[in-house]
C-alpha cells in the first residue's frame, strides 16, 4: 500500500471511531438514553422519554 492508501484509511478509523464514542459516550451522561440490545449484540441508541419513566 502506498501512503495515500494508508492515510485514507487510518483517517476512515478515526472518524469512525470518533463518531461511535460520540454516540455511544453521550448517551452514557444522559439518564434517558439506553442501549437497544438486539439478541447478543448491541443494535443501537434508544431514548425514552420523562413520561416513559415511571414516577418515583
Amino acid at each position: 500500500m502506498d501512503f495515500t492508501t494508508r492515510l485514507l484509511l487510518g483517517v476512515t478509523a478515526l472518524v469512525v471511531l470518533g463518531y461511535i464514542s460520540f454516540v455511544y459516550g453521550s448517551c452514557a451522561g444522559d439518564p434517558d438514553c439506553h442501549l437497544r440490545v438486539c439478541g447478543r449484540q448491541f443494535c443501537g441508541v434508544v431514548s425514552s422519554n420523562a413520561q416513559d419513566r415511571p414516577a418515583p
